[in-house]
């Protein structure tokens, strides 16, 4: 996925990446257990391939993955800073 901003900078994120850094409650933990993603070292195929994303008001994207996990809302603040 690229996205290019206001400023003109441009930056490209792999599905990989965007999937790695799902900022949801399930992947991150909340209320001090930890996420998902902190107990797994590899994903499927299927977790790891985007189907869908979706503009959340003028804030965010909420990306869909192929595997159904799509609860992830990426900020566009979260985005930028993930700079690939």
């Amino acid at each position: 996925m690229e996205i290019t901003w206001e400023d003109g900078n441009r930056i490209t994120y792999s599905a990989e990446q965007l999937r790695w850094a799902c900022p949801c409650a399930e992947c991150r933990g909340e209320m001090g257990a930890p996420g998902r993603l902190s107990r797994v070292k590899t994903l499927s195929p299927e977790e790891l391939s985007i189907k869908d994303v979706t503009l959340v008001g003028q804030y965010a994207l909420q990306i869909a993955f192929e595997s159904g996990h799509a609860t992830g809302i990426y900020t566009f603040p979260y985005l930028r800073a993930l700079r690939s």
